[in-house]
C-alpha cells in the first residue's frame, strides 16, 4: 500500500472510466439494541426499522472497501447549478507524472474531489481536462488495484442459528464458587418514592497539564476531523444530547458518556474552538438540570435526543420511566461528567449538583452493582449486573464519586482458562447458570485504559487478552480486533468475544444467541489498541488497517467483517467515533489517561 500526501484535482472527460464498483443501496439500522454489556437478563424485543441512505459506491482496496457518497444537484448527469458533485476518476498516471504532480515511481492514481460546479453541463469531447485545485488529503491506493473487480454476492445462512432457551433471571442457590446474589424482590404494586440521595463528594482533581496536547502527523489529524464529523452531525441543539446512532434521536447513558468524552478530546486537540465547546456543554447541562426523572430517583434507561423525554429501549415514550436503570451505563456517564469537572473548574459545581439530585447509592447493594429491569408485570425488579472486565471498570467509575462496589472491585468470580497456550481470566458467570453471557472482549478494557489507566492487577490480564487476538492473526492471516460493535444488519448489535459461554471467538447477541458468519474487525479496538500499546506492530497494523474506513462527512464506520464477501460493516456511531478520539487524545497527551 502506498500513502502520500497529494494535491487533489477534479478530472472531467467523457472518455473518464470510474474507479468505481457498480452502485449498490447501502442500509443503515436506525435502532439500537439495548441492555448491552450489562449482564443482566433482559431484552427488550425492539422493532429494529431500516432506512435506506443516500447511494454509495464501493471502492474494494486489496480486501477494504472504502466509501464514498455521491452528491448530485437534483439529477444524474452534469450539475448546471453550483452544488456538490464528486466522482472517482482514474487518472492518466502519465500525464500527471509529467507535470510534476506525481513523481516518477510513484503508483499512485488521483482521487477527484470538488465542490465546484463543471462550467458547462456537458464538457466537449475535444476538450482538455478541467483541473480544479481544490484541498490537500490522504490518499491511499493499494499496488495491486484491479478497476473491473466486482465484490461477489454474499452467501449467507438462509436459516438462523437455533434460538438458545430464554428464561427470566432468577436469583440462584447460593454456592461456595459464587458470589452471594442480590436478593431480587418480589413485584410490588407501587414504586416507592425516591428518599433523598447523600451527597456525593468527588475527591478533588489532580493538576492538569498547561500545554495543549497536540496531535504530530498527518494521518492522525486526519483520522480526528473524520471522527468530529460525526458529532458535527448528529448533536442536538434542543437537548445538548449526541445521537446514539447516525439519524437516530435516541441514546442511553453510556452512549452520552462516549459523546461527553469524545466532545472533550476533540476540543483539548483544537478540532472545536472553546466558545463552540462551552456552547455544547453549557446546552447538555441546562438539560440534565431539568431532566425528567422516574419515582426511582435516576435516570431512565433510554431518553429522546430531540425532547430529553424518558423512553423505552424499542424507542417509544416511556412517561412513567418503567424501563429501570443500568448501573454499567450510568458509570460510564459518570466518567463523562467526572472529566468536566476536573478539567473545567467552570462546571465543577454545576456538574456536582446535578449528581446530587440522583438517587446513586441504588447503584451498588452489598457490593455488587446492581440494576433495574423492568419485570414481568411491568414493575421495576432488582438484579446483580455486570460481568468481569465491564462490572470492575464501572466500578472504579463509581469509585471517582466515593461509590465502593467493594465485592466487585475485590472478589470478582473468576477462573482461569487457555486458550491457544495462553491463559486468561472468564467470570463463572455464564449463560447457563445466571442468565447473562460472561463476555470476554476487548471494550472494557480499552476504555480502562485510556480513561482510568490500567492498574497492576489487571493489566497482565489485558496483555494476554491483545497477545491472543495477534496469535490468532498469524495463525490464520485473519486480522483480528474483537469488540462490542453495532452492525448495519441482523441483529444490529454483537458482541465479538475471545471466549463467551464456552466458545472461543464467538460473535454473540444479548440472548446469548451465536453468528459465526459475522466475525468482524472492530475500528474503535484498532484505534484503541495503537495508543495503548504504541511500540507493537500489530496493534500499528490494525489501526493502518482501518486508517481510512470512514464515509465522507459522516465519520467512522464501525469496522468490516472477517469474510470479505460481507465488506465494510457500515453502521455508524457515536462509541466508535468517540473512542478514536479519545485514543487520539490519549495518544497526544503521552499515555496519560483522560480522567486525570
Amino acid at each position: 500500500m502506498t500513502i502520500a500526501i497529494l494535491p487533489v484535482f477534479l478530472c472531467a472527460t467523457t472518455n473518464q472510466q470510474q474507479l468505481v464498483c457498480p452502485e449498490v443501496q447501502v442500509w443503515q439500522c436506525s435502532s439500537t439494541c439495548c441492555n448491552t454489556r450489562q449482564g443482566i437478563n433482559s431484552l427488550a424485543n425492539s422493532e429494529s426499522r431500516l432506512k435506506t441512505t443516500e447511494p454509495k459506491f464501493s471502492v474494494h482496496f486489496n480486501g477494504l472497501s472504502l466509501l464514498a457518497r455521491k452528491f448530485i444537484s437534483g439529477r444524474d448527469g452534469w450539475s448546471q447549478k453550483p452544488g456538490f458533485c464528486a466522482d472517482f476518476c482514474l487518472s492518466n498516471p502519465e500525464f500527471f507524472r509529467e507535470t510534476g504532480f506525481l513523481a516518477q515511481d510513484s503508483r499512485l492514481s488521483l482521487v477527484s474531489h470538488s465542490e465546484r460546479p463543471f462550467p458547462s453541463p456537458h464538457p466537449p469531447v475535444s476538450a482538455s481536462p478541467y483541473l480544479f485545485l481544490e484541498r490537500r488529503q490522504l490518499i491511499a491506493l493499494p499496488d495491486y488495484y484491479h478497476r473491473d473487480w466486482q465484490p461477489p454476492s454474499p452467501s449467507l445462512p438462509t436459516t438462523p442459528p437455533p434460538a438458545i432457551p430464554f428464561q427470566e433471571h432468577v436469583a440462584t442457590a447460593e454456592k461456595p464458587s459464587l458470589p452471594p446474589p442480590i436478593a431480587i424482590q418480589k413485584p410490588v404494586q407501587q414504586v416507592s418514592p425516591p428518599q433523598p440521595a447523600r451527597q456525593i463528594a468527588p475527591p478533588a482533581a489532580p493538576p492538569v497539564a498547561d500545554d495543549p496536547p497536540r496531535l504530530t502527523t498527518d494521518a492522525d489529524r486526519i483520522a480526528a476531523r473524520r471522527a468530529w464529523q460525526y458529532f458535527d452531525r448528529n448533536w442536538n441543539a434542543q437537548t445538548g444530547f449526541v445521537n446514539s446512532v447516525e439519524n437516530y434521536p435516541w441514546t442511553t447513558w453510556w452512549d452520552q458518556g462516549s459523546a461527553i468524552l469524545g466532545m472533550h478530546a476533540a476540543h483539548q486537540l483544537g478540532l472545536i474552538k472553546t466558545e463552540e465547546f462551552n456552547n455544547k456543554i453549557n446546552r447538555l447541562l441546562q438539560t440534565l438540570e431539568r431532566l425528567p426523572l422516574p419515582a426511582t430517583g435516576l435516570p431512565n434507561k433510554a431518553y429522546s435526543t430531540n425532547t430529553a423525554q424518558m423512553m423505552r429501549l424499542d424507542n417509544t415514550p416511556d412517561p412513567r420511566g418503567t424501563s429501570g436503570w443500568s448501573a454499567l451505563d450510568m458509570a460510564r456517564f459518570l466518567i463523562g461528567l467526572r472529566v468536566l469537572r476536573s478539567h473545567y473548574p467552570q462546571f465543577q459545581e454545576r456538574c456536582d449538583q446535578i449528581v446530587a439530585k440522583w438517587n446513586l447509592s441504588q447503584l451498588v447493594k452489598d457490593g455488587w452493582l446492581q440494576g433495574g429491569i423492568t419485570g414481568s408485570n411491568g414493575r421495576i425488579r432488582l438484579v446483580q449486573e455486570g460481568r468481569f472486565g465491564y462490572e470492575q471498570y464501572a466500578a472504579y467509575s463509581l469509585k471517582l464519586w466515593n461509590i465502593e462496589a467493594v465485592n466487585a472491585l475485590n472478589n470478582p468470580p473468576v477462573r482461569t482458562i487457555q486458550i491457544d497456550g495462553i491463559e486468561l481470566q472468564i467470570d463463572r458467570r455464564n449463560l447457563s447458570n445466571s442468565g447473562a453471557s460472561n463476555y470476554l472482549t476487548s471494550d472494557p478494557y480499552l476504555l480502562w485504559g485510556l480513561e482510568l489507566g490500567w492498574n497492576d492487577s489487571i493489566k497482565p490480564h489485558v496483555l494476554n487478552i491483545f497477545k491472543l487476538q495477534a496469535k490468532r492473526f498469524e495463525t490464520t492471516g485473519i486480522l483480528t480486533a474483537v469488540n462490542e460493535d453495532s452492525i448495519a444488519r441482523p441483529p444490529y448489535f454483537l458482541y465479538y468475544s475471545v471466549y463467551a459461554n464456552g466458545q472461543s471467538w464467538m460473535p454473540i447477541n444479548i440472548e446469548g444467541r451465536t453468528f459465526p458468519h459475522l466475525r468482524f474487525l472492530s475500528t474503535k479496538a484498532a484505534f484503541a489498541w495503537a495508543a495503548l500499546m504504541p511500540n507493537e506492530p500489530y496493534a500499528k497494523k490494525l489501526r493502518e488497517s482501518v486508517q481510512n474506513l470512514a464515509a465522507p462527512h459522516r465519520g467512522y464506520l464501525a469496522g468490516r467483517y472477517e469474510n470479505p464477501r460481507l465488506g465494510v460493516n457500515n453502521a455508524i456511531d457515536v462509541n466508535t467515533n468517540a473512542v478514536v478520539l479519545e485514543s487520539l487524545l490519549y495518544q497526544a497527551r503521552g499515555g496519560r489517561s483522560l480522567v486525570f
